[in-house]
């Protein structure tokens, strides 16, 4: 799993790179999920009926959504 991250602004072509382990990842899923208060079932009827709670909440989704 990798994450980008952009590094300067001003040079939108300067990314890093951050390869995260599976462990590492579900930890920050887990983090972030909690952080809003909401479990993974309760954001993915967020979006099924396409009214999240906030912005944050679809962001989120966006990220770690399951196809």
């Amino acid at each position: 799993m990798a994450v980008l991250r952009h590094m300067d602004p001003q040079q939108p072509d300067d990314v890093e790179v951050i390869e995260l382990t599976h462990e590492e990842y579900e930890a920050a899923k887990e983090q972030a999920l909690h952080g809003l208060g909401v479990t993974y079932d309760e954001l993915a009827r967020q979006a099924k009926e396409r009214r999240f709670d906030s912005l944050q909440h679809r962001k989120l989704w966006l990220l770690i959504r399951e196809y």
